[in-house]
């Protein structure tokens, strides 16, 4: 008899939230009419479209409701930010350090093809930003930063950032793509100019983002062909993708505290549990605490190679993410343990344990006995 799946993946994919689904089959049938019509089924996707805006607006935290554009996703979000800001102001200089997402990377590095200078920002052992050791570049500037991150969970002090992007004369963009939701979060109180959201890691569907930009903020469109968005992004809406985001965002404005709460219950449970049975296992990032997701656990087991042991914890029906989440393949080592400077055995076997809203915070103690029985079966076939 097979066993009952455990799913631990969710940055890679979750549910969809129970309204999140019953408000876009709405949207799914009938005539799935453009928000740009003239006649009367344009204007009620239209208000639908902007009703979803709104919705993301009071998410964010944030006053100007015609700052949030409406996205595939968290990739096209970051890369219009970056590329979006860079095609605007032409020249100057973009602050990241070496373990930003590979889509805020890629795109840092295609500006840096035409001439912008590129500043580094050194990490401490957790994976924390050290502003005070960078030094101002030249001409115009951006700073990114990462609101959570993606392989260590590590949530960045956006107030720091902020200070050194005025210290600079930069801008601030806040890639909040792994961290919204999961960490309390304001575009306000923030500062922030731009901001990255994607909406499978809030209970929406795939192929839902959005980009909020602050009101006076230097940036050109990245996608152009129609006028969609208020010209700041080509191709007819996702109105179900839209729509499901907007509830999804409602959802979390009403419910996050209890959201993370019961996650962070999850979260302890497994961490205790992998700890107590595993003495070998070590959890990379800061200690479970208001500096680290409670979304996110990442466990090294020295010695066992990340995606031999993924594959082996399939087996024995637990779902998880062997080394870093968002690279290929190839790229055995995920850039955030370099940057901390983990052993290279650590960061060849790092495990990636993503819990989300449907995470059932009862089946934790098996979970953790499933990671003591893949780590056994793998250690038996090794060599001595």
């Amino acid at each position: 008899m097979s066993v009952e799946r455990i799913y631990l993946d969710h940055a890679s994919g979750g549910i969809l939230l129970p309204s999140v689904q019953k408000e876009m089959l709405r949207f799914l049938v009938g005539t799935q009419a453009s928000p740009g019509g003239g006649h009367r089924e344009g204007r009620e996707a239209r208000e639908e479209l902007e009703r979803s805006r709104q919705r993301v607006v009071t998410f964010l935290g944030a006053k100007d409701t015609e700052g949030v554009v409406f996205l595939s996703g968290g990739t096209e979000a970051i890369q219009s930010a970056v590329r979006g800001w860079g095609e605007a102001v032409h020249h100057g200089s973009i602050y990241l350090s070496e373990m930003e997402h590979p889509a805020v990377e890629s795109a840092v590095r295609a500006l840096g093809k035409k001439g912008f200078t590129l500043v580094r920002v050194p990490v401490d052992a957790e994976g924390r930003l050290k502003w005070g050791e960078v030094k101002a570049g030249i001409g115009k500037g951006l700073v990114c930063v990462h609101l959570a991150h993606h392989d260590l969970g590590t949530v960045q002090k956006i107030s720091e950032a902020r200070k050194f992007a005025e210290k600079v004369g930069a801008k601030l963009f806040v890639d909040a793509t792994h961290g919204a939701g999961w960490v309390s979060f304001s575009v306000e109180e923030s500062g922030a100019d731009l901001v990255a959201l994607s909406g499978h890691r809030l209970g929406a569907p795939k192929g839902s983002g959005a980009l909020w930009i602050r009101s006076g903020t230097l940036w050109s469109p990245w996608l152009e062909g129609g006028r969609q968005e208020g010209d700041r992004r080509a191709g007819t809406e996702n109105l179900p993708g839209i729509v499901g985001l907007g509830v999804a965002a409602e959802e979390w404005s009403k419910g996050g505290q209890d959201f993370r709460g019961d996650v962070a219950k999850s979260q302890q449970a497994l961490a205790d549990g992998i700890g107590r049975k595993i003495p070998m296992a070590k959890l990379h990032g800061p200690k479970l605490s208001t500096e680290r997701s409670p979304a996110h656990l990442a466990f090294s087991f020295a010695g066992l190679e990340a995606e031999s042991l993924a594959l082996v914890l399939d087996r024995v029906g637990l779902a998880v993410r062997g080394g870093s989440g968002c690279v290929t393949r190839e790229m055995r080592i995920p850039p955030a343990m370099n940057a901390i400077g983990a052993m290279p055995d650590e960061a060849r076997a790092l495990i990636l344990f993503t819990l989300g809203l449907g995470t059932p915070h009862g089946k934790m103690e098996e979970a953790a006995e499933r990671v003591l029985e893949g780590v056994k079966r793998l250690t038996a076939v090794l060599p001595v």
